[in-house]
C-alpha cells in the first residue's frame, strides 16, 4: 500500500518550498515597510515639533497648545544649564530631554526633539506622544502578513496537488495498463502517446522490455513443448515393448515384478510428461477442457488402487471416506484434467507422509452448498509447515527434496479452470489439502 504517493510528495515539497520562499520575501517586505511606517512617523512628529516650535517665545512667553494625547516640554538652556518654561501634565515627567535632536523611543512613548536656530528666541521642545498606535499598526502588518502567507500556502498546495492529479494522469494510467499485462498477454502492450517527453520515453522503454520478456518466454514455452512431445513416443514404445514381453510365456517370477515395476515408473514418466504439456498450454494459450459427468468416487478408487504398490513401500495406510448422507457423487469435470489434479495430491501426500501412518481421503458435501469437497491428510514430521507460496510454480520449502514444485500449483490451475477452489493448511504434525469442485 502506497503510504506517500507522488501528488502528496509534491504537494508537501512545492509547499515547503513556497513556506520558506514566502516566508523570507513577507519577512524582507515587512522590514521594508516597517521601516517607511516610523520613518513617515518620524517625519510627522518633528514637522509637528518644528511648528509648534515656530509658535513658542520665551520672552515674553508663548506657549501653543499641543494636540490631544501630546504632551509638551518648552525650555530654553542658560549658562549651560536647561531651564523649563512649561511642561504639560503627565508621563512627559519622567522622560528626560534628549541630548540631539531627532525622534527617539522611551517608556512606551515617541519623542521629537527640536531647537530654534533663532538667538533672539532660543526655545526648545520636546514633544511627546504614545507609540501605541504605531505599534498595532506595525503588530497589524504583521500578522496580515502571516495570515496571507498562511492562506497563499494552502491555496498554492492545494493548486499544486491537483495539479499534479492532472499531470500524473498518463502515469497512472500506465500502472493500470501494466497492472494487466501477465504471462498470456505480453503482447498488449502499453498504448504510447506522442507527448515527446519522459512519459512517452517511459512507455517506450517499457514496451520494449516486454516484448524482450515476451520472446524469452516464448523460447521457453516453445522448448518445453517441444521436449515433452518428443518424450511421448518412446515412452508409448517402452512402454508397449514391455507389454509384450510380460505376454512371453515362461518368465520367471523375478523379471515379470522387475517389468511391472518398469511398466509403473513409465506411467510416472507419462504422467510428468503429461504434466509438462498442461503447463506447456497454461503458459502460452490456456486449455481447453472437455467437460462431461464424471464419478468422483470411481476415479479416487481408481487412483489409490493404482498406487498401492506406493502405499506398501512405505508402509502407509489408505483410508477412503465417502459421506454417506450424498446422493451422487457425480461432477462435470474433464477426465483427464481431474485425473491429474487428484494424483498430484496423492502423491505428495505420499512423499512426504510419516511411514506407519494413515493418508485419509475424505469427499463430502458442505450442507447447503453445491459443491463437493475433497481433502487429503498425511501426517508430517514437523508441527507445522510454511504453506503460503506453495501453490506458487516452481516452489519448493526444501531444495534437497525430490519434485520440481509444480505439483500444487498445477493442481491449484486446473481447480481454477474447474471453477473451484483449493486451500492447503499444516497444523498440529497434520497436512492437509482441500479442493472444492462445482456439482453438476
Amino acid at each position: 500500500m502506497r503510504q506517500f504517493g507522488i501528488k502528496l510528495k509534491i504537494t508537501i515539497a512545492f509547499s515547503i518550498i513556497f513556506i520558506v520562499l514566502s516566508s523570507s520575501f513577507n519577512l524582507y517586505c515587512y522590514k521594508q515597510i516597517k521601516s517607511l511606517i516610523i520613518s513617515d512617523n518620524n517625519a510627522y512628529l518633528l514637522s509637528r515639533a518644528k511648528t509648534l516650535l515656530d509658535k513658542t517665545d520665551i520672552s515674553p512667553v508663548i506657549i501653543p497648545l499641543p494636540d490631544n494625547n501630546t504632551y509638551i516640554r518648552v525650555l530654553y538652556h542658560a549658562d549651560g544649564k536647561p531651564v523649563t518654561v512649561f511642561e504639560s501634565p503627565g508621563i512627559i515627567k519622567k522622560i528626560k530631554t534628549p541630548h540631539k535632536t531627532g525622534v527617539t523611543d522611551t517608556l512606551g512613548m515617541r519623542v521629537a526633539y527640536v531647537t530654534s536656530s533663532n538667538q533672539d528666541n532660543p526655545a526648545e521642545i520636546v514633544l511627546v506622544r504614545s507609540a501605541e498606535t504605531l505599534n498595532n499598526n506595525l503588530q497589524y502588518l504583521l500578522w496580515l502578513l502571516l495570515v496571507c502567507s498562511l492562506i497563499s500556502v494552502l491555496l498554492a498546495g492545494l493548486i499544486a496537488y491537483i495539479l499534479s492529479f492532472y499531470l500524473l494522469q498518463p502515469v497512472q494510467k500506465i500502472i493500470n495498463a501494466a497492472q494487466k499485462i501477465n504471462t498470456n498477454k505480453l503482447r498488449d502492450v502499453i498504448p504510447v502517446k506522442q507527448t515527446n517527453d519522459e512519459l512517452q520515453e517511459l512507455t517506450e522503454t517499457i514496451n520494449t522490455m516486454l516484448v524482450r520478456i515476451d520472446e524469452s518466454l516464448q523460447q521457453q514455452q516453445a522448448f518445453f513443448a517441444s521436449a515433452s512431445h518428443e518424450l511421448k513416443t518412446p515412452l508409448a514404445i517402452m512402454r508397449a515393448e514391455i507389454e509384450v514381453q510380460l505376454l512371453t510365456p515362461g518368465l520367471d517370477n523375478t523379471v515379470v515384478e522387475l517389468l511391472k515395476s518398469q511398466l509403473v515408473e513409465i506411467d510416472r514418466l507419462q504422467q510428468v510428461v503429461q504434466e509438462f504439456l498442461l503447463i506447456s498450454q497454461l503458459k502460452n494459450s490456456g486449455i481447453t477442457l472437455y467437460k462431461e459427468p464424471t464419478d468422483l468416487s470411481a476415479v479416487v478408487l481408481r487412483l489409490f488402487n493404482k498406487l498401492q504398490p506406493l502405499f506398501k513401500q512405505k508402509a502407509l495406510k489408505p483410508v477412503v471416506n465417502f459421506d454417506k448422507d450424498m446422493e451422487s457423487f457425480t461432477i462435470s469435470a474433464d477426465q483427464d484434467k481431474l485425473n491429474i489434479l487428484l494424483l498430484n495430491l496423492l502423491e505428495n501426500a505420499l512423499k512426504y507422509a510419516i511411514p506407519n501412518t494413515e493418508i485419509n481421503c475424505t469427499i463430502r458435501q458442505p450442507s447447503e452448498k453445491k459443491i463437493i469437497e475433497i481433502t487429503f491428510t498425511n501426517a508430517i514430521k514437523e508441527a507445522s509447515l510454511p504453506t503460503a507460496d506453495l501453490q506458487k510454480a516452481f516452489h519448493r520449502e526444501d531444495l534437497r527434496a525430490n519434485g520440481s514444485g509444480i505439483g500444487l500449483w498445477l493442481v491449484k490451475e486446473i481447480t481454477l479452470l474447474h471453477g473451484g477452489t483449493l486451500n492447503v493448511d499444516s497444523s498440529d504434525f497434520h497436512f492437509k489439502a482441500v479442493v472444492q469442485v462445482p456439482i453438476v
